[in-house]
């Protein structure tokens, strides 16, 4: 199936999309590529255009949205129903080969639309066991011995020609245009303007993204003296006259603030750890909160006692939104919405719970607190930094009960995984304690609700050939239990429900208790096997890594099986909590938030 045009079949066959399984890839009406992300019952189905990543698209802002694939459902309520589709084929090794068993070879305009392309042949890939490397200036699909394919551009990601012919004469092999290649690359995203386009914009890559921020991270760590107290500048007086000029430029901030610098009292270190299950957030004098990451409709509570904590029935007022978050929005609204989307920070339910954290931080912050935050985002979504920092930066009015202010000062993202790699190295003053993870090479594992992180540091620098991310988290465990539940015991609960339930071990019927391990167990050996897969892909055996780190509310059910492959592997105690104290460890240090 190496060639342009669709399979001898004839066109792709329209199918109903409610009958698709998580993962599988379609064709909408529109003739924008979807995945399924979400196949649970209750119709709690739903697709995210492909790429997941907005910058998979040339343009962001004219990504498509997720679309519900059940007509009535929950999720049809907030976002549009597509109903019918054109899947793509499942691929298979040899679909990859030309008919003597080699590889193909492919030239594109572009990084980003080899990258898309090789990224579509792994996803369509999947049970084959395949996986894309970069080597070099170039991308290749292999099972870590031999190659299937291989992916030339011409141009880097940040606009720097490439010498395809140069490599193509080392290796003595032809390449071929991408346009001959497989027939459903057509439907990546900018794939006809990429091929003739009047002029290509470029961008910085994810890749780079994410290595430019851990170089700022490892600089934060290493070059700041240990323990020195931060410093702020006189004012400099100046001169009655004109003096001799400076011969240097004044250096420029690393990142401007929104919010004024002037301040009565030194502004306050607030981790926030938002995630698709549960936001966590950790500060000063014990702050420390997590809820379930849903946000729902204010409803009209009509009885409400001290005896039933009637005082946490108000509803949070920020701006002309009024609602209700975690806990309280799972019990009361009828409403409800969930950071499914891969898009997050692009969902103004990312917004509102960062907001819902400002509530909870309010607890012990008095009204018109200043604060500087550090939040991460996981691998695969790096490159969103900078509207997280636009999303959170500013000063915030916030109504429960009474008037609140907070003025955020400053904001500073990194990768998710690192605030596990933080928890290790630092104390909860910031001081460096553990000299081996500072020099050493440490792999991590961040199993989390929808996504499952693996970060190698190479003392304190990004590893990026090492490092990936798949979509599969805890999710798996409680979407399966979730449809088993519907299916054996005709009772429909809502995933955090289901979350809450897996914990216990057990759900109530009719008041009664029934255990869940025979529904538990056989849905957390599939998602062991796909994290193992994929760290033997990433690291093979281990052995060039000094120690592996597991977190992540998922860390521990997975430990036992990542320990059996990687026995230097150890879980880190409290894995739920990791991320959010080792980020707050590391805003604890001065230079996090030097301008």
């Amino acid at each position: 199936m190496d060639e342009h045009v669709e399979p001898a079949g004839g066109p792709l066959q329209t199918v109903r999309t409610e009958t698709l399984p998580e993962g599988a890839l379609f064709v909408g009406p529109d003739g924008v590529l979807y995945q399924v992300v979400m196949a649970g019952s209750a119709g709690f189905r739903k697709a995210e255009p492909w790429p997941w990543l907005s910058q998979g698209w040339v343009d962001a802002a004219k990504r498509p949205t997720a679309v519900a694939l059940v007509s009535g459902s929950l999720l049809a309520r907030n976002y549009p129903v597509m109903a019918e589709g054109r899947p793509l084929p499942t691929m298979s090794r040899s679909d990859f080969l030309s008919p003597d068993g080699q590889p193909g070879h492919y030239t594109f305009p572009d990084e980003r639309l080899a990258r898309l392309a090789a990224q579509l042949d792994e996803t369509l890939a999947r049970q084959s066991g395949l996986a894309v490397r970069k080597e070099g200036e170039r991308y290749v699909l292999s099972d870590g011995q031999h190659t299937f394919r291989v992916y030339y551009y011409q141009t880097d990601s940040v606009g720097r020609t490439v010498d395809v012919a140069s490599y193509l004469a080392e290796e003595h092999v032809e390449a071929r245009p991408c346009e001959q290649g497989s027939y459903y690359w057509r439907y990546v995203p900018g794939w006809e303007e990429a091929l003739s386009p009047p002029e290509r914009a470029t961008e910085l890559s994810l890749e780079s993204a994410i290595e430019a921020m851990i170089a700022e991270v490892a600089a934060t760590v290493i070059a700041q003296p240990v323990g020195e107290p931060e410093k702020l500048e006189e004012p400099k007086r100046q001169p009655a006259s004109p003096t001799k000029k400076e011969t240097q430029p004044r250096a420029r901030p690393r990142r401007k603030s929104k919010a004024s610098k002037r301040r009565r009292t030194p502004a306050m270190i607030l981790s926030l750890d938002i995630g698709y299950g549960y936001t966590k957030g950790i500060g000063p004098n014990g702050l420390r909160f997590s809820f379930p990451s849903v946000i729902g409709n204010v409803e009209d509570i009509r009885f409400a006692t001290d005896l039933i904590r009637g005082e946490e029935e108000r509803p949070v007022q920020y701006g002309n939104r009024r609602f209700f978050y975690g806990k309280q929005a799972m019990l009361q609204s009828r409403i409800q919405s969930a950071i499914f989307d891969r898009s997050r920070v692009h969902d103004d339910t990312y917004k509102m719970l960062f907001v819902a954290a400002l509530v909870e931080t309010a607890k012990v912050a008095p009204d018109g607190t200043h604060v500087k935050v550090v939040t991460g985002l996981p691998v695969g979504f790096f490159g969103d930094q900078d509207e997280v920092v636009k999303l959170f930066e500013g000063t915030h009015q916030v109504t429960t009960g009474h008037a609140l202010k907070f003025v955020v000062e400053s904001v500073f993202v990194a990768p998710q995984p690192f605030g596990s790699l933080f928890r290790e190295l630092l104390n909860e003053q910031g001081k460096i304690v553990a000299g081996d993870v500072e020099k050493g090479r440490v792999g991590i594992i961040d199993v989390g609700t929808y996504t499952t992180d693996f970060v190698v540091s190479d003392e304190l620098r990004y590893v990026q050939r090492l490092s990936g991310s798949i979509p599969v988290g805890w999710s798996v465990v409680t979407t399966r239990v979730q449809q088993a539940i519907g299916d054996l015991l005709r009772l429909e609960l809502l995933p955090h429900e289901v979350d809450r339930a897996v914990q216990a071990g057990e759900v109530r019927l009719r008041g009664e208790p029934v255990p869940l391990e025979p529904l538990i167990e056989p849905a957390v050996a599939d998602i062991e096997a796909a994290v193992t897969a994929r760290t033997r892909d990433l690291w093979g055996e281990g052995a060039h890594l000094d120690a592996i780190l597991v977190s992540g509310g998922g860390g521990p059910y997975l430990y036992k099986a990542i320990h059996s492959v990687y026995p230097h592997a150890r879980l880190l105690d409290n894995a739920f909590w990791a991320n959010a104290e080792g980020l707050y460890r590391f805003g604890q240090r001065p230079a996090t938030f030097e301008e």
